[in-house]
């Protein structure tokens, strides 16, 4: 520095740890070996090196020449590789998402739509399971569930609530109960959710008089609400 001039010092291990010219050196050493086309593209951050590639149609040829050359590099090159921290993480968007929606039968009894409600359930009540394993607060796992698992549970169940068939609702109960088992506190049954559900749907009708349903719900003989009648027992259900 200026005037100044250091004695020579000749490492023969590499760069010391921990001394400020280390990273620079470094990445001079490693800035021969770069990639960068429009499926793959290789990213450095000081000592770690991230090889990404977008696979189409099975074609991974380039990514897996990719990987072997610089596998190769660092042979020559006198740098060995960590494979104990070297992972392949596999990203794959082919699988369509599944929508979340009401499912209608022929039997108009909600089975199907009870049966696709439980499995959802089932898997995100093993997320919950999980944080209580890592000892989350009872707060934060009330919170979980609220959002991730009961929206599942009671999503559309103004639909579907009031006539779902006993067995279905017991089935649903038990994963409710559950839920409340590992956040600790008595949750509220299927039928008294969905109750409440269809209680706050109907006052919000009754408040909009623009509502398709406003007219239908306010010319009511009284205030019992009367279903629309069908000629078959399936149709009235």
């Amino acid at each position: 520095m200026k005037d100044c001039l250091s004695d020579t010092v000749i490492c023969s291990t590499g760069a010391p740890q921990g001394t400020v010219l280390s990273p620079v050196l470094f990445t001079l050493y490693t800035t021969d070996f770069c990639y960068n086309s429009e499926s793959c593209h290789m990213q450095k951050f000081s000592d770690d090196t991230a090889i990404v590639g977008c696979i189409r149609d099975g074609q991974e040829g380039e990514y897996r020449s990719l990987v072997e050359d610089f596998v190769q590099w660092c042979k020559i090159n006198h740098l060995l590789l960590n494979t104990a921290k070297t992972k392949e993480m596999v990203v794959d968007f082919r699988r369509p998402k599944r929508p979340l929606g009401v499912h209608l039968d022929n039997k108009l009894d909600w089975s199907a739509n009870t049966d696709a409600i439980y499995k959802k359930g089932q898997s995100r009540l093993y997320f919950l399971r999980r944080l209580k394993s890592f000892n989350v607060c009872n707060k934060l796992l009330g919170m979980f569930n609220q959002s991730v698992v009961a929206s599942v549970l009671f999503y559309a169940a103004v639909c579907w609530g009031g006539s779902t068939k006993k067995r279905d609702a017991r089935r649903l109960d038990r994963l409710v109960r559950k839920a409340g088992s590992v956040v600790g506190a008595e949750l509220e049954s299927i039928s008294s959710v969905a109750g409440k559900i269809t209680l706050s749907k109907l006052l919000t009708i009754m408040d909009n008089e623009d509502h398709p349903l406003y007219n239908t719900i306010i010319q009511q003989i009284s205030w019992r609400l009367l279903a629309l009648t069908g000629r078959t027992d399936g149709l009235n259900k």
